[in-house]
């Protein structure tokens, strides 16, 4: 079975973890943990070297994080094949075309406690990626008030 774990940050990839080690998988599961980053173009700064800089930056805590939740992923599931990508692009889209060219039979997402008018306003990656994904499809939520404590501790921030 191919697993697709699309981990947004370290809060929600440190959920879909704690997820996929208490569940059941069928003999030789393979995961692939994928983050998305945005385009070079979509990054602020005063000038390229900057904007290069930033996107540089941000790839390479990409890397790192995925790394991290590799081995976490390995130390609850050693018999799984586990390995990641970092992606550029949209999230849903980059999702939706990972899914569907490695082939993935389930995607597993976070998301967050949105109220309809943060949805209306922000859109919704898991929604979207739910409505248009050809596999079976689970959402791990997260309640605000964990993404609070999250956003509010330097450590997690370092």
């Amino acid at each position: 079975m191919n697993i697709l774990l699309a981990a947004s940050d370290k809060l929600f990839g440190d959920a879909l973890v704690r997820f996929c080690a208490k569940h059941i998988w069928e003999s030789s599961p393979q995961f692939k943990l994928i983050n998305i980053v945005a385009p070079l173009q979509q990054h602020y700064g005063s000038s390229d070297a900057e904007k290069k800089a930033y996107f540089d930056k941000e790839m390479q805590l990409a890397d790192k994080m995925l790394s991290q939740l590799k081995t976490a992923l390995l130390k609850s599931l050693p018999e799984a094949y586990i390995t990641y990508d970092v992606l550029v692009g949209s999230p849903a889209h980059e999702i939706l075309e990972y899914a569907k060219s490695w082939p993935a039979d389930l995607i597993v997402m976070g998301s967050s406690s949105k109220n309809g008018l943060e949805r209306l306003l922000l859109g919704s990656v898991s929604h979207y990626v739910a409505s248009h994904a050809q596999c079976s499809f689970c959402i791990i939520r997260i309640e605000k008030k964990d993404i609070l404590v999250f956003e509010s501790s330097q450590e997690e921030l370092l």
